[in-house]
């Protein structure tokens, strides 16, 4: 977990800090290896186990004053009396990393129902889902970054390929020859759903391959792709053919369907499921269809700017999916390839709400869309994650950045469906009172707790050592990691300049810019 501070010394009074315009925040990497200094954390169990302030619900940690029958809290300074079993732990502080770091990382029991243990209830899936309404240039980048994918992925995954146009592609390459199923899309977006399930035209588990022992029919079935001509689709849509040109991309029902389709096994083969969209086009075709006619010259006549007009999304359509794709276990990558408008304003509440990323290039021949996705599946990540800030009593946090959503029940607190360890969020921070801190000799704390589940693969070789053949299982995970840190007040302005960090500084304002001025992103970091 990094944490970098927009100042290392902390501002001392509301006078200081508004003397001085300097953003006051931090930015946290809360599921990086190492902290800012590259130190990893101190690893353990009983992350269930850590005491906790009665007052404040801050965590026990190294900075807290150690009593004979209690501790008092960094954070609020209440004092706290042991329990018998904490009592019992703290007798031996080797085995209580809590007491030796103010960075630990510790295990929490998980149930052999949730898939903990040495079960193989949480496989990692993935799932490609190729747009055939396109160009070859367009197919053969895509065969290109799943051919990278599949040397990313981890012995033991289950892939699948899936194609849309105005049809859905099933691909099941268990078999010796690579077979597709499709299902048509209705081009009525009132009909209710496909006309058959995708889980009748193929059962989940056949369209879902183990990597290790299917790559090279994954890589047939690559093979075999090939976009769809205007001619199919116009007999699929019932229009002539010269007026069907590159129309037919039903991106909307074919992600309906297939979240829909994955959700049958959530929480019984995979605890997460990652599918990466691959898209040349705006949605035209189906439910979540998309008018790209409304981009162009007709805000001219109105007097209205065309790039502020089309920032709204057009439709809710893909920000409600995303809730089904979180309440599914669905984490999704868009990737668009295109130099035309594709009305990502309304796309991306797809990708970013349910924990993923959206890409975009400008063009084949530039992408770097292999390299991306092969670094993005070869970092590790964190899923079923829970965020929480705390200050000390004299200052608190103000807004926070990031693609989380707030938790319904608690303040402060902040549900991350998936990230990696670049994953950065920001916050700012606010004082309690106009009169600062009130005593300037002492630190102010800042404590960030970081709960997540991963997933690990377990090798299990055969017993017989002559024919030893290695098989993967995997088990989950679920971790709790605590960073507590201690911030020096400045006795002048002269200090709080000398400590500054300007890319925190940067990062914290592009976020401010972006939430509370209508800019695009390019226009927000032009005008920092």
């Amino acid at each position: 977990m990094a944490v970098r501070a927009t100042v290392s010394r902390f501002p001392a009074t509301l006078e200081a800090l508004e003397s001085c315009a300097v953003q006051w925040g931090v930015a946290v990497t809360p599921f990086a290896a190492a902290d800012e200094r590259g130190q990893p954390p101190t690893s353990g169990s009983g992350g269930d186990r850590v005491p906790r302030c009665e007052h404040c619900w801050a965590y026990f940690s190294s900075h807290c004053d150690l009593e004979r029958w209690g501790w008092s809290c960094a954070l609020c300074g209440t004092l706290n009396g042991f329990d018998d079993d904490t009592a019992r732990r703290f007798q031996h502080p080797d085995a209580c990393p809590e007491l030796n770091s103010s960075f630990v990382d510790l295990e929490i029991p998980v149930d052999e129902a949730e898939g903990g243990g040495d079960g193989v209830r949480a496989r990692p899936v993935y799932v490609a889902a190729v747009d055939l309404a396109c160009s070859e240039e367009f197919l053969e980048l895509i065969k290109s970054a799943l051919l990278a994918a599949l040397e990313a992925l981890i012995p033991g995954s289950l892939f699948g390929l899936m194609t849309f146009s105005h049809k859905i592609g099933l691909y099941d390459v268990q078999g010796p020859i690579p077979v597709v199923k499709n299902v048509f899309i209705p081009p009525d977006i009132e009909e209710d759903g496909l006309p058959v399930a995708l889980e009748d035209a193929m059962p989940l588990l056949a369209f879902l391959a183990p990597v290790d022992t299917c790559k090279d029919r994954i890589t047939a079935a690559l093979e075999t792709l090939r976009p769809t001509s205007s001619w199919e689709r116009g007999a699929a849509s019932g229009q002539e053919e010269d007026t069907v040109l590159l129309g037919g991309r039903g991106f909307g029902t074919a992600m309906s369907a297939l979240i829909d389709y994955l959700s049958s096994e959530y929480g019984s083969t995979f605890a997460l499921a990652r599918v990466f969209a691959f898209l040349s086009g705006a949605p035209d075709y189906g439910a979540g269809l998309l008018d790209t006619r409304r981009y162009g010259e007709q805000y001219a006549s109105k007097g209205v700017d065309a790039d502020l007009a089309l920032l709204p999304e057009q439709i809710p359509f893909y920000r409600d999916l995303a809730a089904v794709a979180v309440q599914a276990g669905v984490c999704i990558d868009i990737f668009a390839v295109t130099d035309e408008y594709t009305d990502l304003a309304s796309l991306k509440f797809l990708s970013i709400e349910s924990g993923g990323s959206l890409f975009l290039y400008a063009n084949t021949d530039d992408s770097t869309l292999p390299q991306d996705i092969y670094r993005l599946l070869s970092r590790p990540y964190a899923f079923g994650c829970v965020l929480r800030l705390r200050t000390s009593s004299d200052f608190e946090p103000g807004n926070s950045y990031g693609h989380f959503f707030p938790d319904p029940q608690y303040e402060k607190v902040q549900h991350i469906i998936c990230c990696d360890s670049f994953a950065t969020y920001a916050y700012d921070f606010d004082f309690v009172h106009n009169d600062g801190f009130s005593r300037h000799t002492d630190p102010a704390v800042i404590q960030i707790a970081f709960q997540y589940s991963v997933i690990e693969p377990v090798e299990e070789t055969s017993g017989d050592e002559s024919q030893s053949s290695a098989s993967y299982k995997f088990c989950l995970k679920r971790r709790l990691r605590l960073r507590t840190l201690q911030y020096r007040p400045a006795r002048n302005i002269s200090e709080i300049y000398d400590s500054v960090d300007p890319e925190v500084v940067l990062h914290i304002l592009v976020h401010k810019v972006t939430m509370f001025f209508p800019y695009t992103y390019s226009q927000a970091l032009f005008f920092v």
